[in-house]
């Protein structure tokens, strides 16, 4: 049985649900209010400075609470904005970079952060930030969308598996990717790293993306999958040839995971197996041709021990039990 609410309660709702909206995407006359999140990794409350694009520079601060999300006043700014969240952890005073086209997605996160870097053309962070015209603000956006286009080409099989076309209109699936993969600027590389296993998804230079490597194994299975932490097994086979012998994954944890990074494989010692009919020929079918073929291993090796036949030669006394066990199975 379905139970509907009265229409006024709808029509309040929804309005209500409009105004919020339109509100957190600071559509003009409701506040003007640009919400975000700051993706730092750091359960931690910290602060977001904002400055846009006015001559003189305007710049709004508002707190950042733990889970890294914010509210800033646009009311009466100049898009685009540059962003910057920081926060103290142990390692000492944080910082986060971005650019916002428009109040509509102000989030700051490991992408924003390379797309802001590479914007800055090899300037500090900072003095973009604080001391940049409204000129080199909009310059700075331009190269920003066009470093985020380079981003999405080399991250493409990720940011598909997420539902993302473009990082700057997909806000809610850059947030679920960035539960489930780290983002970050390293020494002038960008690493991309699955949170669950710590496998590399992608390294490369963040000034040349399209040189880097994607490892498309090492992706998480995607939004709401969880990715398998531990597994069960089947025994390991024989040693391989190339060194390595296999066994294969018999269950999976948590119910109904994927991925995840299971060891199937180890190197082992291969011992190339013996060639019985090879060893019969050379110690043995001179002097007895075909008509010993089959015979007992305990027979061969009592006849090499009691010199029977004159069998009790050097070269026959330094096979091995493994050597004359192969003599007998020969065809």
């Amino acid at each position: 049985m379905s139970h509907s609410r009265p229409r006024a309660t709808q029509e309040g709702l929804f309005a209500a649900t409009l105004l919020l909206a339109l509100s957190a995407c600071g559509v003009g006359g409701l506040g003007q209010t640009a919400a975000g999140q700051a993706q730092t990794d750091a359960l931690l409350a910290g602060s977001i400075t904002l400055n846009d694009s006015s001559l003189p520079t305007q710049t709004r601060q508002a707190p950042m609470g733990d889970d890294g999300a914010y509210a800033v006043q646009v009311t009466g700014l100049v898009p685009p904005f540059l962003l910057r969240v920081g926060w103290t952890d142990a390692s000492g005073a944080r910082q986060l970079y971005g650019i916002a086209d428009d109040a509509g997605n102000v989030d700051v996160n490991g992408i924003t952060d390379v797309a802001y870097w590479s914007a800055c053309a090899g300037e500090p962070e900072e003095r973009l930030f604080a001391d940049s015209s409204a000129d080199r603000k909009r310059d700075a956006s331009v190269k920003a969308r066009a470093h985020v286009a380079t981003l999405v080409a080399a991250l493409a099989p990720l940011l598909e598996r997420y539902g993302i076309a473009d990082p700057s209109a997909d806000r809610d699936a850059v947030r679920v990717l960035l539960q489930d993969v780290s983002v970050v600027r390293l020494d002038g590389l960008l690493l991309v790293t699955n949170r669950v296993t710590g496998g590399v998804v992608f390294q490369g230079p963040a000034e040349d993306l399209a040189s880097g490597t994607f490892v498309a194994a090492s992706m998480p299975p995607g939004p709401g999958i969880p990715t398998c932490t531990s597994f069960t097994y089947s025994a390991y086979g024989a040693c391989r040839p190339d060194g390595t012998q296999v066994r294969t994954v018999l269950t999976s944890i948590p119910r109904g995971c994927s991925g995840g990074a299971p060891v199937t494989s180890r190197a082992c010692v291969y011992v190339p197996p013996i060639d019985g009919a090879a060893l019969y020929t050379q110690y043995c079918a001179g002097c007895h041709g075909n008509s010993r073929k089959g015979s007992p291993a305990s027979t061969i090796q009592r006849a090499i021990d009691r010199n029977t036949g004159l069998m009790g030669t050097t070269g026959l006394r330094a096979l091995t039990p493994t050597q004359i066990a192969a003599i007998a199975a020969a065809p």
